[in-house]
């Protein structure tokens, strides 16, 4: 069952991405038979290498499906068909001391906030481009361009799309219907709003709750990189294309104008129109998952 979502003022909420494998239901599922093939029946283990380097060298030895710890950066990979796949690990938690464990203590925590595991639950990342830009993308499909090679310079194995309306999409559609109700995160797995639908409510849309991290890390409410705190997208409050108001097709960094939103500050779709030349945040937003059917 997964754990209900809620956010206290102390501790932000958490939503980590996990792997469970199902029992199998028979036992030579685990054990092959004196008949079997021994390469139907890979060996699939952890391996722990000293850095990524080392551990690209013994691909070929390290079968499908195995987990990889590298200790160089405390990352862990899975070993994928067409190579490796690196796991968001959203914090670590500390190992008691023999003492603690034979007096029964547990350290004290700040406040009285409650740690605990972040349950396993599917979720939508939203990330921001790594400088503003004006209103020139080279249209929708540069900016999906520059969403999807940041995040796979960034070891995000999502795929990207722009937070962006145009004349040949509304920002509502580019996420599945299938998975609009899942919750949106940061980069750091912090809860940003319930789902994608809350967002597009119109007068009751929903706002951010929660910092905004580009790709490479900055958060883009506090970095001096992004002094106006507005971020560009061209739609209606409900998720429509704002006709006219979307720096014609994303290609004007002249007198046109598109609408942008106040990061931060009310309803995420409550935007006023700015002018195009103006050096704004671009956000993305995660539309597709690798390795989903494992969730």
């Amino acid at each position: 069952m997964l754990a209900s979502l809620t956010q206290s003022p102390q501790t932000p909420v958490v939503i980590s991405r996990c792997v469970q494998a199902a029992a199998p239901s028979k036992p030579s599922q685990l054990y092959p038979t004196a008949g079997s093939s021994p390469s139907a029946f890979p060996q699939r283990q952890t391996w722990v290498f000293k850095s990524k380097e080392l551990m690209v060298k013994a691909s070929s030895a390290v079968p499908e499906g195995s987990l990889v710890y590298v200790r160089e950066g405390s990352n862990a990979f899975l070993r994928t068909p067409t190579g490796w796949s690196r796991l968001l690990v959203p914090g670590a938690m500390g190992i008691p001391s023999p003492s603690q464990h034979r007096q029964g203590l547990t350290p004290s925590r700040k406040g009285g906030a409650e740690t605990s595991i972040p349950p396993c639950h599917p979720q939508l990342r939203l990330a921001a481009l790594n400088v503003p830009l004006s209103g020139d993308m080279s249209g929708i499909r540069g900016a999906d361009l520059q969403c999807y090679r940041q995040s796979q310079e960034a070891g995000l194995y999502g795929t990207f799309r722009a937070f962006l309306s145009s004349p040949t999409q509304h920002l509502v559609s580019i996420v599945k219907r299938t998975d609009r109700t899942l919750p949106i995160v940061n980069l750091k797995g912090q809860l940003l709003a319930k789902s994608w639908s809350s967002l597009f409510g119109g007068q009751s849309g929903a706002a951010l709750q929660g910092p905004i991290y580009s790709f490479n890390g900055r958060n883009i409410l506090l970095d001096p990189l992004w002094p106006r705190r507005l971020a560009w997208h061209g739609s209606t409050p409900r998720g429509g294309h704002a006709r006219r108001w979307d720096c014609q097709g994303w290609r004007s960094s002249g007198t046109a104008e598109g609408v942008a939103t106040a990061l931060g500050e009310g309803r995420l779709l409550a935007g006023q129109r700015h002018n195009c030349s103006t050096p704004l945040a671009v956000l993305c937003i995660e539309v597709a998952f690798p390795y989903r059917h494992m969730w």
